[in-house]
């Protein structure tokens, strides 16, 4: 019996599983990276929203620390914009909310705070896959082709 060229076709039938998975660790590291970011942003910048300061307390300023953290380390593949300001097409949104009902997770309200007042900062984050789409969201009940958005919360009392 010859079996000439039989680990080719074995080979070609294995190929697209292999890649499949390896694009698939790629999309997944990219996820999980890009959680983290926004995670450590809106820390950072509810940290400096909270510390006591000579500078009057402005929900522009602490959201543009979350901006600055921000944008310049997730690792986007969509096409679009990256603005200094997070307002173009590829930056995260970040919004600042201060007063008794700032909680997470979903925060609302904004005064400005007093002590022992919490703020609460919110960083959402579209992700597309990065070669594949967004073939992960199979199993999660959105369409597919949708991104799937990351957030971020963080709460703490105003020092």
């Amino acid at each position: 019996m010859k079996q000439k060229g039989a680990q080719a076709v074995e080979f070609a039938l294995v190929l697209p599983f292999f890649i499949l998975v390896l694009f698939a660790v790629l999309d997944f590291g990219f996820l999980v990276y890009n959680k983290a970011i926004i995670t450590n942003a809106s820390r950072e910048a509810a940290r400096s929203g909270v510390v006591l300061s000579a500078a009057n307390w402005n929900a522009a300023s602490v959201a543009q620390i979350a901006c600055n953290h921000a944008r310049n380390t997730l690792i986007t593949v969509k096409p679009g914009t990256s603005t200094s300001t997070c307002t173009g097409t590829k930056d995260p949104v970040v919004n600042v909310y201060s007063g008794v009902n700032a909680t997470c997770p979903s925060p609302s309200g904004s005064t400005a705070p007093t002590f022992g007042v919490p703020i609460a900062l919110t960083i959402s984050y579209p992700v597309s896959g990065f070669s594949l789409g967004s073939w992960w969201s199979l199993g999660t009940g959105t369409s597919v082709g949708s991104p799937i958005t990351l957030t971020a919360c963080t709460q703490m009392v105003h020092e």
